[in-house]
């Protein structure tokens, strides 16, 4: 048979396509955005796999459609192990991924029957929750980048999704009770970890146009709270981590409203023989060393002046 213009170019797209399931993609300080729509990719790549295959081959029956299940997900299982062997991310929920992208392509590419279009709102329904994921992250980030150069007030869902706290080494929450900007603030309860502590993930913009980075801290107890601000760009992250290598800030908060201004000269020339890559600040955390007991704090208004 022979392959029509849309065959040839689904069939180029696979082939373009394929490598980057084995080298390139997003890493652990890429966008939220950026990380869903490159899951959401192995739904369009075997989605375009399966309807390339009916092009020439049509698979009308359950038996088919079982076989084809299955071994979608033994292929995404060898490519999730192939990567874990070339230094890439594993993932279930990408195996997930191509079984909907290989049902979605399936029933999508053959003759419709009642039977089909169920299975077609099945497979549509499977895909929607990673679409829904996608949406939310493009509008986070739209979000973002308006209120910029305010980094974070907490005031907004999409903005507590860039704040990361380990379980073990603190909890965080929304507050409307202590404010000093909008409507909320963070609190932080660390723990007596050793570096207890909570982190914010980019993505940050551009701080090179700007002079100050300032920020408040509540402490609602009478002893003072010493904590330290680590911030570090994609060099430092992606590397060896080394301590001289990032901007180490200690912070004493006393009872009460603590304002933090920091001279971005002073971030821009922290590592030791460089200049930090203001454009690509990918670490920012805040954490305190071996408390006796735990502590808690609050945290707003952090934006570039």
């Amino acid at each position: 048979m022979k392959a029509s213009l849309p065959s040839w170019l689904s069939g180029l797209f696979i082939l373009l396509v394929v490598p980057f399931f084995f080298v390139g993609g997003p890493d652990s300080f890429s966008s939220l955005l950026l990380k869903n729509v490159w899951n959401f990719g192995h739904i369009i790549f075997f989605a375009v796999l399966m309807l390339l295959v009916q092009a020439f081959k049509p698979l009308a029956h359950w038996r088919q459609w079982f076989l084809v299940t299955i071994v979608a997900i033994v292929i995404g299982g060898a490519i999730e192990l192939v990567q874990h062997f070339v230094g890439r991310n594993t993932s279930v929920d990408d195996v997930l991924h191509n079984v909907f992208g290989v049902w979605l392509g399936l029933f999508w590419g053959q003759k419709p029957t009642w039977r089909v279009w169920l299975l077609r709102f099945i497979s549509v329904m499977c895909v929607l929750p990673s679409l829904w994921s996608v949406l939310d992250a493009a509008w986070g980030d739209v979000v973002m980048r308006q209120q910029f150069p305010l980094v974070n007030s907490f005031e907004s869902r999409h903005e507590m999704q860039q704040v990361q706290a380990g379980a073990a080494r603190a909890t965080v929450r929304q507050s409307d009770s202590v404010v000093r900007h909008g409507h909320r603030s963070l609190s932080v309860i660390l723990s007596t970890e050793k570096y207890a502590g909570i982190s914010l993930l980019g993505p940050y913009g551009d701080w090179s146009g700007y002079q100050f980075l300032t920020m408040d801290f509540y402490n609602p107890e009478a002893e003072r709270l010493e904590l330290v601000i680590k911030i570090s760009d994609y060099q430092h992250d992606s590397g060896r981590n080394l301590h001289g290598d990032r901007f180490n800030y200690p912070v004493v908060l006393m009872t009460g409203w603590n304002h933090v201004r920091i001279d971005l000269n002073e971030l821009r020339s922290a590592p030791a023989g460089r200049d930090m890559q203001m454009d690509k600040i990918t670490g920012f955390t805040v954490f305190a060393l071996q408390l006796p007991t735990s502590r808690e704090f609050y945290w707003d208004n952090i934006r570039l002046q």
